[in-house]
């Protein structure tokens, strides 16, 4: 399935969506029901797992939670909806609720009797479609009768009334090599049937990283993109600017949407795939509120870092935050991919990166070398042991005292990652620890992994556990007290 957020197709207006980021409430909720897909598409997003999947009270406990939290619509994704056996009951319940329904399908089980009652429901069917071409409709699918099962699909729902029948309904396609050519008139055929177009860029993850075939270069992109302004403009009166990830659209779901995938995950949306809590677990209003990820995503205006930042489209548009997450790592960092940001790949940062210009510490102190990953109050950081390490004893193991220093300097690579942008030189200490264990032993030559956690936050002060790893063993872990300059600005 593709990710959606279209701000002016869904009816929210800009000044809605910077009232509902500030009050942490939504305004839609996109989820699964499961990750069943009888498709094989080469640029799914989707890592499936062997998980227990949400039952249907958990399912109908989310919804009921995202109703309090003001949102309007549920988007339901997959894995694919029309073959997940009770997705018309979960239908009916939450027009019961009084909220809208979106559906994204391959058109799978879509029956001539279900287009009806979807109808009837007022659903918007919003249905796969990348190309007029049977084979490549069928490679793009990954099986042989993608084209008919769409095509067929495509008669039931507007013979139930959809499109010029007045009942909503959009097509989700793709910008790949094999369907560009035709994507201008695709666009314009789906205009004249009433139809909404819904065109995006690939998201690199998932399938499409294994698929390269499948990518434009992002100048192509940009002139498909302007060849279909001047096609809504001059021929329905549609006036829009070109930006990416969406063709004729502003993506902004950061700041009033949220994905719950099929396992109760939660996550800003579909390409930043970084679970930030589980409905299981926690109330979906504390989790919005907890998650330093969805706050960073809701103040992006001062979050955002590299050319995105001074982009002069920066008050409605911050590129695709899924391919700014899944090239760098940084769901914060600039869109590699947008057509603005091609001559300015160098000011875009991606993990892994070295620490040197993140914390305030200097040779010998230094005591961590790079950054690996940055996701939900964690990070994880590399420390090569060198022999100019002063904490080496005679014998060349390091001193049990070092791996506090570790902890201390990975939090502080942590929040200089997150904070570079505010303050030109990263400024910070530790307080003190506790609960401090230690159960291993390195000496130099040894590569450790530390991964910290930041547990509470207050100002500039954090508390931060950690765990210092030798390979597969812990050789350490406690709790420190830290002050970072700057932190408190976020």
């Amino acid at each position: 399935m593709s990710c959606h957020s279209f701000c002016e197709e869904s009816g929210f207006s800009l000044e809605e969506i910077k009232a509902t980021a500030a009050a942490g409430r939504l305004l839609t909720l996109e989820i699964e029901f499961s990750q069943l897909c009888n498709f094989n598409c080469p640029y799914c997003y989707l890592d499936t797992k062997p998980e227990e999947e949400l039952t249907s009270e958990e399912a109908r406990e989310l919804i009921l939670q995202a109703r309090e939290l003001g949102a309007r619509t549920i988007i339901i994704l997959g894995g694919e909806p029309m073959i997940y056996p009770r997705i018309l009951e979960k239908i009916r319940f939450i027009r019961l609720l009084g909220m809208n329904v979106e559906i994204f399908t391959n058109g799978s089980n879509m029956t001539a009797e279900n287009a009806r009652e979807l109808a009837a429901m007022n659903v918007k069917v919003v249905l796969k479609m990348n190309t007029f071409d049977p084979d490549k409709q069928n490679q793009l699918c990954g099986i042989y009768n993608a084209h008919r099962i769409i095509q067929d699909a495509f008669a039931h729902l507007k013979a139930a009334g959809y499109g010029e029948g007045g009942k909503p309904m959009a097509v989700s396609t793709v910008i790949s090599s094999a369907n560009v050519e035709e994507l201008a008139e695709m666009w314009r055929w789906l205009r004249r049937q009433k139809v909404d177009p819904y065109f995006e860029m690939i998201t690199p993850q998932g399938s499409a990283t294994e698929n390269d075939w499948l990518y434009v270069d992002s100048r192509r992109v940009h002139d498909l993109f302007e060849e279909i302004r001047e096609i809504d403009r001059t021929e329905f009166g549609r006036v829009w600017d070109a930006q990416p990830p969406l063709v004729g659209a502003t993506c902004l779901r950061h700041q009033f949407s949220c994905y719950v995938n099929a396992y109760g995950n939660v996550m800003p949306c579909v390409g930043i795939d970084l679970p930030v809590g589980n409905i299981r677990k926690n109330k979906l209003a504390d989790i919005l509120r907890d998650s330093e990820v969805i706050q960073d995503l809701r103040r992006y205006q001062t979050t955002i870092k590299g050319p995105c930042a001074t982009c002069e489209k920066s008050e409605s548009c911050y590129g695709c935050r899924g391919a700014a997450y899944q090239l760098t790592g940084d769901y914060l960092g600039s869109d590699p991919l947008c057509w603005k940001s091609l001559d300015r790949q160098n000011e875009i940062d991606r993990l892994p990166m070295a620490v040197d210009n993140l914390i305030p510490q200097r040779a010998p102190m230094k005591m961590v070398n790079t950054l690996l990953f940055v996701g939900e109050r964690t990070a994880e950081v590399e420390t090569l042991i060198t022999r100019e390490n002063p904490f080496l004893d005679d014998q060349q193991n390091l001193e049990p005292a070092a791996c506090m220093e570790i902890i201390a300097q990975a939090a502080a690579a942590h929040n200089g990652f997150r904070t570079r942008h505010l303050a030109a030189q990263p400024e910070g200490f530790l307080l003190g620890a506790k609960q401090l264990k230690i159960t291993g032993t390195a000496r130099c030559g040894d590569r450790l992994r530390t991964t910290v956690y930041k547990e509470a936050k207050l100002g500039e002060f954090g508390v931060i556990r950690g765990s210092v790893y030798n390979g597969d063993q812990c050789i350490a872990e406690g709790e420190i007290k830290v002050f970072h300059k700057g932190q408190g600005a976020e």
